[in-house]
């Protein structure tokens, strides 16, 4: 697991490593040198590559002076632009340990690529992770420079200009070919705008520690999930593996909780028995669509379900429901709704419809629960509603908000957008993997299938929801490489699913 710190969290481990002995300027020392390391191992033929350094006054930018010397040293052609009239002191002494050429204006160095051929590789040393209001001039001059050059394009650290809290663009930022993280991957890599500035990001350690790890976010690899996929004994059979239920569907909307099922996700990630919960007098048009699946039918009125308390007693005895695609909104549904949360004492999702209800009637009704896990899975939108917070206030603290909800109902939130938060209120794991191919409707329906198949794999539903996202994403990325992104369904991906379990099990 790799941890994502946040701009106070890395601050804090920068000032406890030092109270531990090791001087600021030896931990910038070896900042400079592994990000050089870095460079020289994922540039090819940089030794006949001419490179400019842009740096800032602070650590930054004394950070971007060792990398000056490690490659002046090296025999590299190494310019460095530093147009500031102050620096920090260890960006000084650095900057005086450099023995290479140093422009002392954007105007010097415009007329040396007018005179000259344009440097090969630009590194951006400008702004650290304390960049928090919007970048003013000379800074803004600098990131603009850069980005208007042809070059390619090292960010130390993180984008200058990228709030390292939540990755909004302070105004401008540098867009890099690689972004090299310090010691930890901070928020501002992953959210919002941030994680569209950087082609390539690397994480480099050089010894920061922290007090406590308690509290960090941490992203998941396949190597986390492989426990999740034990290999199967050869005496069990069906009812060894769980049952599932997924109850969703409406006149307007019945493709929804087919693609919950991947068209049947819980079978592919190896639940014994897949049921899907229709009103029924739908049940004509889905017959025979999975030939895998069984059906629970619920009264309706009209193609709408409606509260029905007998066949709701039969659901109690599934392993893992999920509730919510396509059910559409109404006082019956959110009854539903209730008689499930207070009396299903298992592993239950709630997402789509299901939680436009709870916005709707009352989101409380979560404290009645009694179930094992309640697992919520809305986009920002819906969470929003959900919430109670704005857009722009989910945006602007993703991480907070989501741990803030989580903790206050004691449920398993899985908050998602194009990098997607998994948190139970204390910990908190980041799935990034995926493809833009997922922003498209069904990819929400797919994801829930995932997470009530996955659910009966563990009583951790942070882990298992967890595992659930990162499937989807990592079978949007083999996707793409059949399909375009532009033209990619949620229906394509069910083929990809056991491709990504068999890299689970094999890494």
């Amino acid at each position: 697991m790799d941890y994502v710190l946040s701009t106070l969290q890395m601050q804090e481990a920068d000032k406890y490593t030092i109270s531990k002995g090791i001087p600021s300027i030896d931990l910038m020392e070896e900042a400079g040198k592994a990000i050089f390391d870095t460079i020289i191992n994922n540039i090819d033929n940089i030794y006949n590559k001419s490179i400019l350094i842009v740096v800032g006054k602070g650590g930054n930018g004394g950070d971007g002076y060792v990398v000056a010397r490690y490659l002046f040293e090296a025999n590299i052609d190494v310019k460095v632009l530093d147009i500031n009239e102050s620096l920090r002191e260890e960006t000084k002494i650095n900057r005086d340990r450099f023995k290479g050429e140093i422009f002392n204006s954007i105007k010097k160095t415009y007329k040396f690529l007018n005179n000259n051929k344009k440097f090969d590789i630009l590194i951006d040393a400008i702004l650290g992770i304390g960049t928090k209001r919007e970048v003013q001039s000379p800074f803004s001059e600098l990131i603009n420079f850069i980005n208007n050059q042809k070059s390619f394009v090292v960010s130390i650290d993180i984008n200058s200009g990228i709030n390292s809290e939540n990755g909004r663009v302070m105004g401008c930022a540098v867009k890099s070919n690689l972004t090299i993280a310090i010691q930890e991957y901070k928020y501002g890599h992953f959210f919002n705008e941030g994680i569209d500035f950087y082609k390539k990001l690397l994480k480099v350690d050089i010894g920061i520690i922290s007090e406590k790890y308690v509290g960090f976010a941490g992203i998941l690899n396949q190597k986390d999930y492989k426990t999740l996929f034990k290999k199967r004994l050869k005496n069990t059979n069906k009812g060894s593996f769980g049952r599932c239920l997924l109850i969703g569907g409406s006149k307007t909307m019945m493709g929804s909780v087919l693609l919950s099922l991947s068209s049947l996700c819980p079978l592919l990630l190896g639940s014994g028995y897949s049921t899907i919960g229709i009103p029924e007098s739908l049940h004509p048009l889905y017959a025979l669509k999975n030939l895998e699946t069984m059906y629970l039918l619920f009264k309706d009125q009209n193609g709408e379900l409606i509260y029905d308390e007998e066949t709701l007693k039969k659901t109690l005895t599934y392993d893992s429901i999920g509730i919510g695609m396509g059910l559409n909104i109404s006082e019956e549904i959110y009854k539903t709704l209730c008689f499930l949360i207070q009396n299903y004492k298992e592993n239950l999702l709630i997402d789509a419809d299901g939680l436009n209800n709870l916005s709707k009637f009352g989101i409380d009704i979560l404290k009645e629960k009694r179930c094992k896990n309640i697992i919520l899975s809305p986009h920002l939108k819906e969470f929003s509603r959900l919430s109670g917070f704005s857009m722009e206030e989910i945006k602007n603290n993703p991480i907070e908000v989501a741990k803030e909800f989580a903790s206050k109902y004691k449920i398993t939130l899985v908050l998602k957008s194009n990098v997607t938060i998994i948190t139970d209120g204390i910990e908190t794991f980041i799935n990034a993997s995926g493809s833009p191919a997922l922003a498209k409707g069904g990819s929400g329906d797919v994801l829930s299938g995932l997470i009530v198949g996955m659910s009966l794999k563990s009583e951790n539903s942070l882990l298992t929801s967890a595992c659930a996202s990162y499937i989807l994403g990592r079978t949007s990325e083999l996707a793409v490489q059949e399909y375009n992104e532009n033209s990619l369904l949620g229906s394509n991906l069910q083929k990809y699913i056991s491709k990504v379990i068999d890299e689970i099990q094999n890494c």
